[in-house]
Parts: structure tokens; sequence; C-alpha cells
């Protein structure tokens, strides 16, 4: 299995997930950028657009489907996601309007490519091209077994996902204001965690944002602090083996790529875990970190562990 971040961040969020001989398996987790961004990328990763067998929607968020619109109807790749967040998808493409991480909404024709503008017939497309992966089911598609599990975020059904192949799994929980037991359950399978880690509880307090947006942010829909995202590792702390672990969905205002991996290093020191048996890696907003399961067998220091 191999996976790569195309971006994340409050800005953008989209990964690419590859599976079988050859990376035949190919799909998208999210899609979070205009086309020409998702295509630029994927370029870079070694794959293309017209390889994605489907894109796993976590929820209707702008920073989570802004290309998505460009992927229905130039390349017909089926959205796959709960069927609340499918219809909610498809409401907005009928309205025309995208919402913002803020709350605010946005027009559709502003926000994507203008080879998008006037989305005649994307409701029709969106319906047509779409796969139901209720939250809570599993699907296999291709090699890869993909399995859905709720998450807490204001958003009409989200989740992340665990998906499996290869003996390898990876678990994505990018959007959630509180760690739920059915979350720990994903993430202490994951071989490769991608967890947000969205903001610095103080810096936040003390920052620009508006009182409700704040509020927002901390409360058990908003987005995990590094606290929170350190909190959930612990619990879900493995002694058998060495795991790795993305740092993800960063806010620009109120977190650094420094400031998330500092916390993180600290409180898994401060448990007494030793910090040889995990992997930390902080995502950009741009191209990110890859991981190939394939690959880690050919460099031993990746398996290195304190006895």
């Amino acid at each position: 299995m191999r996976v790569v971040s195309l971006g994340s961040s409050s800005s953008g969020n989209a990964f690419l997930v590859e599976a079988g001989p050859k990376g035949r398996t190919k799909l998208l987790v999210d899609a979070g950028f205009p086309e020409r961004i998702l295509r630029e990328r994927l370029r870079l990763a070694g794959a293309s657009l017209s390889q994605i067998q489907g894109a796993l929607i976590t929820h209707e968020h702008v920073d989570h489907i802004l290309g998505l619109p460009a992927l229905l109807k130039h390349y017909a790749i089926p959205a796959i996601a709960d069927p609340r967040t499918l219809a909610a998808v498809e409401e907005i493409f009928a309205a025309g309007m995208l919402r913002t991480e803020s709350g605010a909404l946005v027009s559709l024709e502003a926000e994507i490519d203008t080879s998008l503008a006037g989305m005649n017939g994307v409701k029709h497309d969106q319906s047509k091209h779409s796969i139901h992966l209720a939250s809570g089911s599993r699907r296999v598609i291709g090699d890869i077994e993909v399995i859905s599990f709720p998450v807490s975020h204001d958003a009409a059904a989200p989740c992340g996902y665990l998906l499996s192949a290869g003996g390898c799994r990876v678990c994505v929980a990018i959007d959630s204001g509180e760690v739920t037991p059915t979350m720990l359950e994903a993430i202490k399978q994951a071989d490769l965690l991608i967890l947000e880690s969205n903001h610095d509880r103080e810096r936040l307090l003390r920052g620009p944002y508006p009182y409700a947006l704040k509020q927002r942010i901390l409360s058990p829909t908003g987005h995990l602090s590094n606290d929170q995202a350190a909190e959930a590792v612990l619990r879900t702390w493995r002694t058998d083996g060495v795991r790795w672990l993305w740092l993800s969905h960063l806010s620009r205002t109120n977190n650094t790529p420094r400031l998330a991996l500092s916390s993180m290093r600290a409180r898994i020191k401060a448990a007494g875990a030793d910090l040889a048996q995990i992997h930390i890696s902080v995502l950009p907003p741009g191209m990110g970190s890859a991981w190939d399961s394939t690959q880690l067998w050919q460099v031993p220091s990746l398996w290195e562990m304190t006895i």
C-alpha cells in the first residue's frame, strides 16, 4: 500500500491511496483542491486523475470537496460516502454554493476553475456517479478494504476511514471535535495514522478569530487540538511494533508545524512511552509525505526499536 499526502490544512485536504500489483487500485480520500492542483500533484506522485477509481469523502466542507465537481463532470470518478453526505454535496452543487471552514457560504463558480462555471448537470452527474458507504460499514474497492467510522464534526455524516491492503492498515481521522471510542477502535489498528492536530488551544484563544468561531473549533463537533491528538495516540499506544503518524489539517493561524510536533513529542515522552516506536511527520498544505509499505523492508532504520 502506498499513501501520498497531496496537501493537508484548513485550506484543503486530499490523499492518494494505492494498493495491489503496480498500484492498480487508486483512490482519493477527499478532494479539497481545484482540478488543476489535484492533477499536478497526482502527476508528481506518479498518478493521474484518469486512474482514480473513486473519491472517499469524509464530509461536505469546502476544504474536502472543492475539486469534486470536476472529478464527477470531467472524469466520472465516483464519490464514495455516507448517503447523508452525498445528499449534502448534491444540495451544495445544486445551490451553486460551498461552505467554508468558518461556516460562510461562497459561490461555487468563484471557488472552482472557470472551466466549471455554469454547473448545469452536476446534480445529475453526482447522483449517477456515486457509491453509498454508510458510516460504520465496509466495502471492498479493488484491492482495498474500506471501513467507514463516524467522527464528531459539524457536518451531515462526518466520518473517518480505515483502509486495509496487503496486511497493512491506514487510518484517516482528520476532522473531529473529540476523540470517541469508535475512533479509538479504528486508530489503534493503524500502521499509518493520519490524525488531525488542528490547533494549539492557547494560541487559538489568544488569536484573531471571532468568539463564535473559536467556540465552534473548541466544541465537541469542531477540531482536535494538539493535546487531544496526543491523547488519542497515547490511548492507542502499541508496544509491539513501530508506527507512523502524520499530523494533519493544521490551522495556519492557530498552529505551526514545530508547535504540533513538539507538543506530540513532549506528551509521548512525559507518558514514559518510547519515541523510537513511532515516526512522526507534520503534513504541509502543499505536497507532503509519502508512505510505501513495500519500501519499508528496504529501510532498516524504519523498523528499529529500543528494547
